[in-house]
């Protein structure tokens, strides 16, 4: 039997919905891109703002009306909005996260596929997301997460393990470790365990060529930290950081428990143990209350900072957090001010690709196309280089020979394995 997926929200979205693709397809089931031909669609919804949730919402009007496909909705917006959802839509199954872990288990039962199936990996995607940790225990003034997933929780260090090794025996090179709140992993374990740990763990298996990290919080980030995981020769050089702001005032008021001198001194570490890493951040702008004067803060920060790359959002009110019962900042301000942070972002990643024009860099061979193909590198960069074909998810290195914009570069291949 054919199935379709899709998804919304963070990385953390995309490495359940790749675990459940592996885990399918491994019990006979068939992914499809054409959603009209699945016996049934699954999608990993998401409700960190109130336009995500809109767009779950509009996503679920259109395939209702459009597709007899009966669909499988999973996660935050389930967690939110189930009695709305199962009210709606009807004949369509609703998991929320506590739920979810038991979707595949429903699925043979629901959707039985016949017993000799061939068994086979349809490659979703080049590199693999493995979720290690879900929940965050953390209260930020803006974010409705953790009531939608919970307290913190890791996964056990030898499950991780276990899966990183089945993974490497499908071909995937490169692993990317996520979580709701990745620095934090392994300290509601017992006995505690910890993310610089794991990651060494990780490096002794031999099928894995890289480990990336999504995002960090600079709460857990130190010396000792940055210093061993810098002799990691697996680890990939690209850092993004959960700062938020640049403004110690709206730091406080989003209870996030930072000050920005620590942003300094942590980008300060990066850069001594990372010369060549690709730092980058979020940064969210118009937070209520947020002065001119605090506006220029963050701007400032950002534009003197040795990151390369900002992720800029403007803010919007989540009910149920304690920001959205602020007085709101001025719509046309804050699209102003995110306008003018984006441009400032342009030029930081043009210059920090144009800093590799005629070097070579690692990477995964991520996608194959008649007319072209793609690499993303250790450092995060994006290369478009001519077409090669049998390569997908194999290790290259790849010369940069043209900054196209600042997200995309040209370049060669100048060696395969």
């Amino acid at each position: 039997m054919k199935f379709y997926v899709d998804y919304f929200g963070c990385r953390t979205n995309q490495a359940e919905m790749q675990e459940w693709i592996v885990d399918l397809e491994t019990s006979g089931y068939q992914l499809t891109h054409d959603s009209t031909e699945a016996g049934f669609g699954i999608l990993n919804t998401c409700s960190v703002t109130e336009r995500a949730e809109k767009d779950i919402f509009k996503f679920l009007n259109k395939v209702f009306v459009n597709s007899n496909t009966p669909w499988i909705i999973v996660g935050c917006t389930v967690s939110k909005e189930k009695n709305k959802l199962q009210e709606r839509y009807k004949n369509y199954f609703f998991f929320d996260n506590t739920e979810k872990l038991h979707l595949v288990d429903f699925i043979k039962e629901k959707f039985p596929v016949e017993e000799d199936n061939i068994i086979y990996h349809s490659s979703y995607k080049s590199r693999i997301f493995l979720k290690i940790h879900d929940g965050c225990n953390f209260r930020c003034s803006y974010c409705i997460v953790p009531f939608l997933r919970g307290k913190a929780r890791s996964l056990p260090a030898a499950e991780i393990i276990h899966k990183a090794r089945y993974f490497g025996s499908l071909g995937y090179k490169e692993i990317v470790l996520t979580g709701v709140n990745l620095s934090s992993y392994g300290y509601d374990l017992f006995p505690r365990e910890n993310l610089l740990n794991l990651v060494k763990q990780l490096c002794k298996i031999r099928s894995i060529d890289f480990i990336r990290l999504s995002t960090l919080d600079p709460r857990y980030l130190r010396y000792e930290f940055v210093k061993e995981l810098s002799y990691t020769r697996k680890i990939a050089g690209s850092f993004h950081f959960s700062f938020q702001s640049g403004s110690n005032s709206v730091l406080q008021r989003m209870k996030r428990g930072s000050k920005v001198f620590e942003y300094h001194k942590i980008l300060e570490l990066f850069r001594d143990f990372f010369p060549g890493a690709n730092l980058g951040t979020d940064l969210l702008i118009g937070f209520p209350g947020e002065t001119d004067r605090e506006f220029q803060e963050t701007l400032e920060f950002f534009r003197d900072s040795s990151l390369n790359y900002a992720h800029v959002f403007p803010f919007s009110p989540r009910e149920g957090t304690r920001a959205a019962l602020m007085e709101q900042a001025p719509v046309n301000i804050v699209q102003k001010r995110v306008k003018e942070l984006k441009e400032i972002n342009r030029g930081k990643k043009i210059e920090y690709r144009e800093r590799f024009l005629d070097k070579t860099l690692e990477g995964i061979l991520t996608e194959e196309d008649p007319n072209y193909s793609l690499v993303v590198t250790t450092n995060y960069l994006s290369v478009r280089v001519p077409p090669v074909m049998g390569y997908k998810k194999k290790k290259v290195k790849v010369r940069i020979k043209r900054v196209v914009n600042e997200n995309m570069c040209e370049g060669i291949i100048v060696k395969k394995r």
